[in-house]
């Protein structure tokens, strides 16, 4: 038996939609959709780049990485 999604939408009232998975049976949904477990899978903590991962680059370089990455750090947060 399909359990009713758990998710809660913004305006309050819970998803409605079913919990199942129609292409991989042995995925362990627990009480989410596949739209809300899928978008919860998806989001991860971030891992930035550190000064030893870029060592190889010029500073111009170096300086530029560290900037996109802090740049998408504060996007993803």
């Amino acid at each position: 038996m399909n359990k009713r999604c758990k998710h809660v939408r913004q305006d309050g009232f819970n998803c409605g939609s079913y919990a199942f998975n129609l292409y991989k049976d042995d995925i362990d949904q627990g009480d989410l959709c596949d739209v809300h477990y899928w978008q919860a899978k998806a989001q991860r903590t971030w891992v930035g780049l550190t000064e030893d991962d870029c060592k190889h680059m010029s500073e111009g370089d170096r300086v530029f990485v560290m900037w996109v990455d802090r740049t998408l750090k504060e996007k993803n947060t």
